[in-house]
């Protein structure tokens, strides 16, 4: 068996209850406005669906017969419901589609999570890109990592005014600590070791540990969630991972307000652009 025969597999369905502790723990690891998302999570963790069923895929035989860590090309959010604390939900997950390419293997991944009664709270679409005998991430010579507790200025995702359609949103200074990558890890179920083991990082081919890709899309996400009111302040996000982020390492969250609600996003450091992200926002 190889990763082509996933094609199709289908996975869960998994039970899943977000506590208040395991919000503000998203809060705090984040970076948000801890006043606001108390009972109701931030759109972000969105992620801890789709870590309730991707750990199969990605801990399959096939996968790990590879030898690389799997690393995220791009992400799909939709939301359809507040993710509200203590509601019981069902998520399941699919291997739609399998492509190989110069020795990456491109999988694409289908999210579904539903309320008690059926109804959608959260779909996505990943796409992961596996290595066939080579790293599939390439982030420079090996580095010494920081202190565990070292980062630098992380604004919190507190209210902003609105902007106008074509103007620029206020900027937010974001950055994450080796110590937050592990609450992050705790809060969305998310153990990729490349955001915590060192080795696993540079046997990927990256420098060291790197920034988990949806923690730096939940940077993006408050971007957008703090310019209007709401427990479910989005409706759709696309985020293209294109470099890691370090851990300590600044970065700032940029974009503008295009048609209606809609937002393009970045996310940006040390003068080059590691996400792009479109935004749609729901009126309050």
């Amino acid at each position: 068996m190889d990763v082509s025969d996933l094609e199709g597999l289908a996975i869960g369905p998994e039970s899943l209850r977000l506590s208040p502790e395991r919000i503000q723990s998203y809060v705090e690891a984040t970076g948000d406005d801890p006043d606001r998302w108390v009972e109701t999570a931030p759109p972000g963790l969105a992620s801890a669906p789709l870590f309730a069923v991707a750990p199969e895929l990605l801990s399959h035989p096939a996968v790990r017969a590879e030898g690389g860590a799997a690393v995220h090309g791009e992400q799909v959010f939709r939301w359809h419901a507040p993710l509200r604390a203590e509601e019981d939900w069902t998520v399941r997950g699919a291997v739609r589609r399998v492509r190989h390419r110069r020795g990456v293997w491109f999988v694409d991944f289908a999210l579904q999570m539903t309320g008690s009664g059926g109804e959608p709270v959260v779909e996505g679409s990943s796409s992961f890109l596996i290595a066939g005998g080579e790293p599939p991430a390439r982030g420079g010579t090996e580095e010494r990592e920081p202190p565990p507790e070292d980062r630098a200025e992380n604004q919190k995702g507190v209210p902003a005014g609105l902007p106008g359609e074509g103007e620029e949103i206020p900027a937010l200074s974001k950055s994450a600590s080796r110590a937050d990558l592990i609450r992050y890890a705790a809060a969305t179920r998310d153990w990729n070791p490349i955001h915590w083991d060192h080795q696993s990082a540079v046997g990927a081919g990256l420098s060291g540990v790197v920034v988990h890709g949806l923690l730096c899309a939940a940077w993006l996400c408050q971007g957008v969630s703090r310019l209007v009111p709401g427990t479910a302040p989005l409706r759709r996000a696309r985020f293209r991972f294109r470099r890691p982020l370090r851990p300590g390492v600044p970065a700032e969250v940029r974009g503008s307000r295009s048609q209606g609600l809609g937002f393009s996003m970045g996310l940006q450091s040390e003068g080059r652009t590691l996400i792009t992200a479109t935004i749609e926002a729901v009126a309050g």
